[in-house]
């Protein structure tokens, strides 16, 4: 038996192992020639005289440490001999290489072997999805930790967002909701933060949220809350050319910091350091953090993230932007593991290297 790199070459053998392994939630050929055809993830297959038997496959996203596996299939004719236990050995040694530091998967709570497999390899149930797969059935998110690392927190609240410029309101409401559990997590809430925080204009399209507007909301819904940020003039002007549309964010911004003093949101122009980081969540604030998406997806766009935790090697960010056509799920968007040299450089925006931190928590009686 040899395991080697998936190749173009092996797209009709893998099509028909697909065929063979499972009655739903199969990977297309289409999809899996667009796997065989890019670089990042890592891809073996088990072939024995010429015939593919098994194969696995990890999908490993730019700026974190994280590696999630997306497949892994044994012909019916090989099982038993411990393919899946190779194949899965092998995987992670690519994956350690590739500086991955976590593995997650999902895996059917009726599939038996699976999960025994799974967890005799070391892995632990993080969470549970119920209907995840085609045919209604439920999963299981284990996670392989392949260093030390901090633990997820039992209960960890998620929510994607559900356009594309709602990330600081769902970021905003994940902290809330782990704060205080009756404050809502859902679209209508989303939606009406979002109205109350939004700049209005961006370079193009609906405009996201600025840091003091995300401050207020949460002001306004009895958190404590303060903002730390390179500048307090308007944030994201440089990227806005329209004349117009740069004197509405003016009067929008002018706005915002009445409602700061108003509502006693504290302003500092100070940037976070690492050592800040770690000093506000010791002292119970939830942090929100701007970030430029290039260095995730090679797209220069601001994009606000929670800093839920941190360790001595990284911070963990719940980023509400998932999307299934870049094969981001909440299993890799939760929790999602950042070097922390890594998050120094993704916490700067623009060509000014624009920092901003929105801070809140609940108030003291």
């Amino acid at each position: 038996m040899q395991l080697r790199p998936a190749v173009l070459a092996d797209l009709d053998a893998l099509t028909r192992l697909e065929r063979e392994c499972f009655d739903t939630d199969r990977i297309s050929q289409r999809s899996m020639r667009r796997f065989l055809k890019r670089n990042s993830p890592i891809f073996r297959v088990a072939e024995q005289d010429g015939t593919v038997l098994g194969y696995g496959l990890l999908l490993c996203h730019k700026g974190t440490s994280l590696a999630r596996l997306y497949s892994l299939a044994v012909s019916p004719q090989a099982q038993g001999q411990g393919l899946g236990k190779a194949l899965m050995a092998e995987l992670e040694v690519a994956a350690e290489a590739a500086e991955r530091r976590f593995i997650r998967l999902e895996v059917r709570t009726d599939n038996p072997a699976a999960i025994a497999l799974y967890k005799n390899g070391g892995y632990k149930t993080i969470g549970k999805r119920r209907g995840y797969y085609e045919d209604g059935g439920d999963a299981l998110q284990l996670e392989k930790r392949l260093h030390p690392a901090h633990p997820q927190p039992a209960n960890l609240p998620f929510f994607s967002q559900t356009t594309p410029f709602t990330c600081g309101p769902s970021a905003l409401m994940m902290a809330l909701h782990h704060q205080d559990k009756s404050r809502p997590l859902d679209r209508s809430e989303e939606i009406q933060l979002w109205r109350e925080a939004t700049t209005v204009y961006m370079t193009t399209g609906l405009g996201g949220t600025s840091p003091f507007g995300l401050a207020t909301a949460a002001a306004r819904r009895g958190f404590e809350a303060a903002v730390w940020a390179s500048h307090l003039d308007v944030p994201f002007m440089p990227s806005v050319r329209s004349a117009h549309k740069r004197g509405v964010m003016s009067l929008v911004h002018d706005g915002f910091l009445q409602d700061c003093a108003t509502l006693n949101v504290a302003l500092t122009e100070r940037e976070l350091t690492l050592a800040d980081a770690r000093q506000l969540l010791d002292d119970g604030w939830a942090l929100l953090v701007l970030i430029s998406t290039w260095r995730l997806n090679r797209n220069k766009a601001p994009h606000w993230v929670w800093l839920v935790e941190m360790d001595e090697q990284h911070a963990y960010l719940n980023d509400p932007d998932t999307d299934e056509e870049y094969d981001r799920r909440d299993l890799d968007n939760r929790f999602m593991p950042v070097r922390l040299d890594e998050l120094d450089a993704l916490t700067r925006y623009g060509s000014q290297r624009y920092r901003a931190t929105v801070m809140v928590r609940r108030r003291s009686v």
